[in-house]
């Protein structure tokens, strides 16, 4: 998890921790720990909850949460469907 980008994209909106706590029901302390660390604690759905409250597009979604695997996985999958095609 790209904790750097996260706060960053959070700041970029001018929205505070606290809001964002209380967006995903959980604490500020809680919230705090999760954007601080490297590990990617955020479940799925607070993970929505958050791409929604900064309006996130999928580029940043990944790069936040995923460190690009996302893309990189969509790419090869659309490489073997258009292997499959031809």
């Amino acid at each position: 998890m790209n904790v750097r980008l996260l706060k960053a994209k959070r700041v970029e909106r001018g929205i505070q921790q606290k809001e964002l706590a209380k967006a995903i029901n959980i604490t500020e302390k809680t919230m705090c720990h999760k954007e601080c660390s490297e590990e990617n604690k955020f479940k799925a759905e607070e993970m929505l909850i958050l791409v929604k409250q900064l309006n996130l597009s999928f580029a940043e979604f990944d790069a936040i949460f995923f460190n690009h695997e996302l893309t990189k996985c969509l790419r090869r999958t659309q490489k073997l469907t258009n292997r499959k095609q031809r």
